[in-house]
């Protein structure tokens, strides 16, 4: 955008915490004019003191209509450099037993509060030869026990980019994804709160199917590996927004790249196995 110089502008939403608030740090520490959507005026305050004179946070709530239009009004179709999907939820309890609406609640959040964001931008993007950077996961391609919900909007997320690059070849526009595994977030923590929340809802017999399975396996985390710090995620999106020829998927963690190798070469049956 022109009235930052030669600084190019980059949009990250959910970027109040966690990955997002790396990423957008790490955008603006390597030079980029950041508009950092979170959802709060706290948030909004809490990121002006921790920013530099390129950051602007904004009030950004991709689930809703109104902040779209905000958004997009706030553009006004002036030229933006890229745009970094990364908000995000994730509830951690078995298929059988999830309410819809909370499944809803996942793909509004993962999907489709992205695809909003992007039907906003991308008029911005072609006047840039932008790009586009999609977080998603490692549950984006291995669907993990009690992850669900979670893996059904990142397998969506991982469809809804591999479409999009392909339909805006042509027009300049990149778009890339980022792969994290385990990384040391909030997201698990607030997911295991609000799965024990709904566990108040189930019927007696959910315990008996999976309560032992999940007190194994489903307590916000990929198993027993390290986490990575969000840091290696923001190091990614930098990549992904100045590589002169950005990859199309970024695997971020050293559990990320074993998982991938796992899933390229493992026939289901010894996958499930091992998951």
């Amino acid at each position: 955008m022109t009235e930052h110089g030669d600084a190019k502008t980059v949009l990250v939403s959910g970027a109040s915490r966690g990955i997002g608030r790396h990423c957008a740090l790490a955008l603006e520490q390597a030079g980029f004019h950041v508009l950092a959507g979170v959802r709060s005026t706290g948030a909004v305050h809490a990121l002006k003191a921790l920013s530099k004179d390129r950051m602007q946070p904004v009030q950004l709530d991709i689930t809703s209509a109104d902040s779209i239009a905000a958004l997009k009004a706030e553009l006004a179709g002036r030229p933006l450099d890229g745009v970094v999907n990364n908000a995000g939820m994730a509830v951690l309890r078995p298929l059988e037993f999830l309410p819809i609406e909370e499944l809803r609640r996942e793909f509004d959040v993962n999907l489709f509060g992205h695809i909003a964001v992007l039907q906003a931008v991308l008029p911005g993007l072609r006047a840039a030869k932008g790009r586009v950077v999609n977080i998603s996961s490692i549950s984006g391609f291995i669907g993990f026990p009690f992850f669900g919900a979670y893996a059904a909007s990142k397998f969506a997320m991982e469809g809804m980019s591999d479409a999009l690059r392909r339909e805006l070849r042509g027009t300049g526009v990149s778009v890339s994804v980022i792969q994290p595994g385990n990384i040391d977030t909030g997201i698990w923590e607030d997911s295991f709160t609000k799965g024990k929340a709904l566990e108040d809802q189930f019927p007696e017999e959910a315990l008996d199917v999976y309560g032992s399975r999940f007190q194994a396996n489903g307590a916000g985390s990929y198993g027993p590996s390290r986490k990575s710090s969000p840091d290696a995620v923001a190091a990614a999106v930098v990549s992904a927004l100045t590589d002169a020829r950005p990859k199309n998927r970024y695997l971020v963690g050293p559990d990320a790249r074993r998982l991938a190798r796992l899933r390229r070469f493992l026939p289901d049956a010894l996958l499930d196995r091992f998951v």
